[in-house]
């Protein structure tokens, strides 16, 4: 007696063949989108540096430009002392100027470069103690765009100047400073001056209004 087999059929070459390619569509969709995820995810890092980068640039240069001008005898401005800091023994009839006063250009539009002095003579000090009322080198400063490597750089001394950004992980493309100066008279409370202004009454005061503009790119 012969037992009975039952017949078995498999998958033809062509049904394995197509079974596969339909397989390697699925795959390659996969990784189309796999990987376009992964470059928006880079681009989406990248702009967030680089705005992150741009910001923290504005924020220093803003930061540095508040202190344009300052002095820390500025009241020798408005009611001096009896003596004259500069020569001694002389009471003071005119107020001083500000030796650090004023921003090189005093007014632009769209400029690439600013100066401007500031005195250190008292820095992380609550008293004036040490201030020399002169501009020495270390009471310069400034910040400029360099165009041949697309960086913003600071001044640190008449003749020193270090990057501020770094142009392989930031090219900034446009960086302009608009500065506004707004001159007004200062009240002299019952119209008299204390003392006489160096360009005569009243006494001037002097205020800057900067924007600032910076544009990059990774």
């Amino acid at each position: 007696m012969r037992a009975a087999t039952a017949r078995v059929r498999g998958m033809s070459i062509v049904e394995l063949m197509v079974g596969i390619t339909i397989g390697l569509f699925i795959l390659a969709g996969a990784t189309t989108v796999a990987t376009s995820q992964l470059g928006n995810n880079r681009r989406l890092l990248l702009e967030t540096q680089v705005q992150q980068d741009m910001r923290l640039t504005i924020d220093l240069i803003a930061r540095d430009l508040r202190r344009a001008g300052y002095w820390g005898h500025a009241d020798y401005t408005v009611w001096p002392e009896d003596v004259d800091p500069n020569v001694g023994n002389r009471p003071l009839t005119v107020a001083l100027g500000n030796p650090y006063a004023g921003l090189l250009p005093d007014s632009v539009e769209g400029g690439t470069t600013v100066q401007y002095k500031r005195s250190t003579d008292e820095d992380g000090g609550f008293a004036v103690v040490d201030e020399n009322n002169v501009v020495d080198t270390g009471d310069v400063g400034g910040f400029r765009y360099n165009a041949s490597d697309k960086s913003i750089e600071a001044k640190l001394s008449p003749t020193s100047w270090q990057k501020l950004t770094d142009p392989t992980v930031l090219l900034v493309t446009r960086f302009a400073i608009t500065i506004v100066a707004e001159p007004a008279d200062v009240p002299c409370g019952a119209g008299a001056c204390p003392v006489l202004a160096p360009d005569g009454c009243p006494l001037k005061l002097v205020t800057h209004h900067a924007t600032i503009e910076i544009e990059g790119e990774a």
